[in-house]
């Protein structure tokens, strides 16, 4: 017998305690493998098969299935058996080969979450989940001031950070997690960083996951050592924050713009960083136009821009802001600006072309009101 039937998302579509027959076909969805409230993996390709393990076992189902979103499923209520007797003696032998391993590898899984909670809690229909998009960096050196920094560095663009001090300590993290990117320090002892990068490449993990370098400024071996041992890139310590995050944002196929604008609410807001180097400025006017295009294509009609935090209020930022105004002038753009400074010359920001008629706010709530 074969039926479908389609479930929404906190449904149970194989609850756990029961002596399955047959298999069942994910054909649209995304389900989660759930044993005492902790998620064991998650089902997501269609065509999946699953819950055959019960039958082919002889054993009750041990985890629930359960929708993770609205999904569509077929039942095939048949025995294995039967289905595959056309060629039994292989078909059984592989079946139930795979089906003891699966079975092992989740015992193992349970028992080291026992002792290290890796597993995340079962998410209840209704509740709000947590970002699983947000960016995570796994930060590999065993002097904590560098782990520090960093975390302080990347906060700005709100990516979480992980710290581990020795390669042992790094793979664990890697065992159970999936990171945006790894950095590893070159100067852990001995060929320490080199090993780590191989065995990476092993875990199904952080396959895939950009591996940066950290190296001491001007330490060309060091440097060389690391893009050879398949490294994608290298950061240089003292940490410069323009330079560390636009190779951050390169390996990970970022958009670097996000440092800068971004939409909240019904406005796009525009932050310039604290200093402005040659970098930065260059890397906020490639970005000008399509940014100025993705407002009109969102349909926001209003635009803040923040240069509170400026620690020199020069040619270079004037120049920024300027261009930036000009563009949107130029356009005809029905846009309402409103500036967001402070000081005694917070109001020189309406000479600029296209800024006459702008709002000047001493903080971003007051530039909300406008």
């Amino acid at each position: 017998m074969i039926r479908q039937q389609e479930y929404n998302e906190g449904e149970d579509v194989l609850p756990s305690g029961e002596l399955g027959k047959g298999f069942c076909i994910l054909e649209e969805g995304e389900l989660e493998v759930i044993r005492d409230d902790k998620v064991l993996s998650s089902i997501d390709k269609v065509g999946s098969i699953f819950g055959e393990l019960s039958e082919i076992l002889g054993m009750k189902r041990d985890a629930t299935i359960r929708a993770k979103t609205k999904a569509k499923v077929r039942h095939v209520e048949e025995s294995i058996t039967d289905i595959v007797s056309k060629n039994p003696k292989v078909a059984i032998k592989l079946i139930r080969t795979l089906g003891r391993r699966l079975y092992r590898m989740n015992q193992i899984a349970t028992r080291g979450d026992s002792e290290n909670n890796i597993f995340k809690k079962a998410s209840v229909a209704g509740e709000e989940e947590s970002n699983d998009n947000a960016v995570s960096v796994l930060v590999v050196d065993d002097k904590p001031a560098i782990i520090n920094q960093l975390s302080e560095m990347f906060a700005r663009s709100d990516w979480k950070v992980e710290g581990a001090s020795d390669e042992a300590t790094a793979l664990k993290a890697c065992e159970y997690n999936s990171f945006s990117a790894i950095l590893i320090s070159m100067a852990l002892p001995g060929d320490s960083a080199v090993d780590l990068r191989r065995k990476l490449k092993t875990n199904h993990n952080v396959l895939n996951t950009p591996v940066v370098g950290m190296i001491v400024m001007g330490d060309e071996h060091a440097q060389k050592k690391a893009l050879n041992s398949g490294f994608a890139d290298c950061i240089n310590k003292p940490f410069n924050q323009n330079k560390t995050e636009a190779v951050m944002y390169k390996v990970m196929d970022l958009d670097s713009s996000a440092r800068y604008f971004k939409f909240v609410d019904d406005y796009l807001f525009f932050k310039l960083p604290p200093e402005l180097s040659n970098f930065v400025i260059n890397d906020i006017k490639e970005n000008m136009d399509t940014r100025i295009r993705n407002t009109i294509n969102e349909g926001i009609v209003k635009l803040v821009i923040d240069v509170s935090d400026l620690e020199d209020v020069g040619e270079e930022a004037i120049e920024v802001v300027g261009e930036f105004a000009e563009k949107i002038d130029d356009m005809k753009l029905p846009m309402r600006g409103v500036i967001v400074a402070t000081g005694e010359d917070a109001e020189m920001w309406n000479n600029l072309d296209g800024c006459e008629e702008w709002g000047i706010a001493s903080d971003l709530d007051e530039a909300k009101e406008y």
